[in-house]
């Protein structure tokens, strides 16, 4: 038994994970692994798919079964896996134990450790919605990003489970269009590095965008843009009342949670229509850097919009929005000066002010001794 049994990817693995999850309808060309033929073609976005199919194939590598389970594996081919997501994709409503109960189910034989059947579920959860979850029964452990991973009960339905993963607040200061015009122009990448001194990180867990890390002055940014344009594309002509457990159920992540993500990067944090802004983002874009999704940079209208989504208001990341607004308006100190100026004195504004009023004072006096020594 190999360790990492998904580590091989093949091209023909990642076209059915992207029928699996978006229902792509192939033509005659790519189905006999020929050079697609048709412009309408769903494969033709398969290259923009690039840093989500690059994701797919670090997770399945990265999948090795339990060292004390000397059985077959849980996920012993990517169609086993692709067949947890379509179970998963098409039944939301379905509790985590039921799932499982339906995933592998007693009467077939198979003795697959619960712990193995698990984390099998949980990686399905990664590949479906990006993000991160483990049983109740696990101990949720720390990641790199400084999160934790979320339990998913058993009794929970896993439209509920995400639910409570994204909730909603409504910030009236920032969904007023009379008000939120100078807040997201305040937002812009090129101020909160000049004024805050924040700096932009790739995240590939949809939980932690725009979180703000103040000890460090990183911004997380979920950069996987073409991920989000597939689930829109796969709801756009539905009601654009949908309600978002609706959504769900037809196997696509919120139309409202995925156009906020789209709109926080590409109309507030890197407006496409700045120069410099841009110019911002196309720097992240650099896999030498931050490896941010090239298509970030692709701004997409009516293949993904309805008419009354061009302007949105925000529901699922308002709050971390105004926490960035907050911190342009009262920067926490970084840098040894501005750590020295805040340990001494609550006011370090004034403090900073008064250094500046002493240092130039002094160069005044200078200056003033200097004029009479050459007069006298």
């Amino acid at each position: 038994m190999s360790q990492f049994p998904l580590e091989v990817v093949r091209d023909a693995d990642l076209r059915q994970l992207c029928i699996t999850l978006w229902t792509w309808s192939l033509c005659h060309s790519c189905k006999d692994n020929q050079p697609c033929s048709s412009s309408t073609c769903p494969s033709v976005r398969f290259k923009r798919l690039r840093r989500f199919l690059d994701y797919y194939k670090d997770l399945a590598a990265s999948y090795s079964p339990g060292t004390d389970f000397g059985g077959r594996p849980v996920l012993s081919s990517h169609q086993e896996l692709a067949t947890i997501v379509q179970t998963l994709r098409l039944n939301p409503r379905l509790t985590r134990r039921e799932l499982r109960s339906l995933l592998f189910p007693k009467s077939e034989g198979t003795d697959f450790p619960e712990g193995e059947q698990e984390r099998a579920l949980d990686l399905a959860v990664r590949v479906y919605a990006m993000v991160s979850c483990v049983a109740e029964t696990q101990t949720p452990h720390l990641l790199e990003s400084g999160s934790y991973q979320t339990p998913w009960r058993q009794d929970v339905p896993f439209d509920n489970f995400f639910a409570e993963l994204f909730p909603k607040t409504d910030h009236l200061s920032l969904n007023d269009p009379d008000l939120r015009g100078p807040i997201t122009a305040a937002l812009k990448a090129t101020k909160l590095k000049k004024h805050a001194g924040l700096r932009f990180c790739g995240t590939d867990d949809l939980r932690n965008h725009l979180r703000l890390h103040r000890d460090t002055g990183i911004i997380e940014i979920f950069h996987h843009t073409a991920f989000l344009k597939e689930h829109l594309r796969l709801t756009r002509s539905h009601s654009p009342d949908l309600s978002d457990a609706n959504t769900l159920r037809l196997g696509a992540l919120p139309r409202q949670l995925a156009l906020e993500v789209l709109d926080s990067i590409q109309k507030v944090i890197f407006p496409l229509t700045d120069a410099k802004s841009k110019a911002t983002l196309l720097s992240l874009t650099n896999p030498r850097t931050s490896a941010f999704d090239p298509d970030c940079l692709r701004f997409e209208s009516s293949s993904i919009r309805e008419p009354s989504e061009k302007n949105i208001s925000y529901y699922y990341f308002g709050a971390r929005l105004m926490d960035l607004y907050a911190e342009l308006e009262d920067p926490k100190p970084r840098g040894k000066l501005k750590i020295w100026l805040q340990r001494r004195s609550g006011a370090r504004h004034v403090m900073l002010a008064t250094l500046v009023g002493v240092l130039i004072a002094v160069l005044l006096g200078f200056l003033g001794l200097a004029v009479t020594i050459y007069q006298t």
